[in-house]
């Protein structure tokens, strides 16, 4: 039995003791962290995303669940996605700045469960204390490092009931980690890469955020890095040019064009070789925005980008992805208005 699946299949003799014993279990993982006395799998019958990552989470695991999307809107623009997904409705967030979700909408779609994911930390955890204390509903907040997928999917798909559709989603996650992982051995010099946000390009994801871990999976080095900071953060042209990445990655059009048009730009080392990737949202970002397990898709495309033995196969990783994770079928025609090249 390979490391893979032996692994998969301890992490499933685990969840089945969690799901007996869900609130006592989940007390003694640190991924999962429950306020309020979960209800148990078969009572659960309508969930509520919290934010964006949880989005990702829950469209992967039991759509059926889902009150609504907090953050996407999908019935048009997006064909590659089924009828089914596409009538979600975009409810708002609860989780994070600036909520959009008010609690009296919330008490009147009655879920009987409340889940986020992403940073569990001190703010987060308020929040969701806050929240069972003024609405009695239970919270599941879920730490969503890329890293930890399979066993995030796992664990929370054993706590929503669905425990053989997250074994297959965790199988998969485990295997392009592993090849991630594997990849990464074997590069054989120091390749650096800078994120570009923002219209102009100068804000960026920190070295160990969830917006870059995608990358770092890969072995790539994160020229923006601040000892002790995580997150987004600002940089200067100046910066840029004495850090010359190998290869810069923009996730918005617009971006991509100011930085292919704009001669500050032009004496950068990605822009020189033409290593200026636009992964456009589609309209999930592939690397961040969310950062959720979205991001398993944009991880297994860069390396593909990289990696020559697996650009033949991107297609049918990719129509596998949709079909396992939002439960969609990708037709050959919507997989290159997607992927124009890797």
């Amino acid at each position: 039995m390979d490391v893979t699946r032996r692994l998969l299949l301890q992490g499933l003799a685990s969840c089945s003791a969690l799901a007996a014993m869900p609130s006592l279990a989940l007390a003694n993982t640190s991924l999962l962290l429950p306020f309020g006395q979960l209800p148990a799998p078969e009572r659960i019958q309508r969930v509520l995303s919290a934010g964006a990552p949880a989005d990702m989470l829950l469209l992967a695991l039991a759509p059926h669940l889902l009150a609504g999307l907090s953050s996407f809107e999908l019935h048009q623009g997006y064909p590659w996605f089924s009828k089914e997904i596409g009538q979600l409705p975009k409810l708002g967030r609860l989780a994070g700045r600036a909520s959009t979700l008010t609690l009296e909408r919330l008490l009147t779609l009655k879920p009987q469960l409340i889940l986020d994911c992403g940073n569990v930390n001190d703010t987060y955890r308020s929040a969701a204390k806050r929240t069972v204390a003024q609405t009695k509903i239970p919270y599941l907040l879920v730490s969503g490092r890329l890293s930890d997928s399979a066993a995030q999917l796992t664990q929370t798909g054993t706590i929503l009931g669905v425990r053989d559709h997250a074994a297959i989603l965790a199988d998969m996650a485990s295997q392009w980690l592993t090849e991630a992982g594997s990849f990464a051995q074997t590069l054989g010099r120091k390749l650096t890469f800078y994120t570009a946000r923002g219209a102009k390009g100068l804000e960026t994801g920190l070295t160990g955020s969830l917006h870059t871990e995608a990358i770092e999976l890969l072995g790539l080095h994160n020229v923006a890095a601040s000892e002790g900071r995580r997150g987004l953060a600002q940089v200067s042209m100046e910066q840029l040019l004495l850090w010359q990445p190998d290869i810069i990655i923009a996730q918005d059009e617009v971006t991509w064009r100011h930085i292919m048009q704009t001669p500050q730009w032009q004496g950068i080392r990605a822009v020189k070789q033409q290593q200026v990737l636009l992964y456009r949202r589609f309209p999930f970002g592939w690397l961040d925005a969310p950062p959720g397990v979205n991001r398993l898709l944009g991880m297994r495309r860069l390396q593909a980008h990289l990696d020559k033995r697996l650009q033949a196969g991107f297609k049918a990783d990719m129509q596998q992805f949709f079909q396992l994770f939002f439960h969609s079928h990708l037709s050959d025609k919507h997989y290159h208005a997607l992927v124009p090249q890797i």
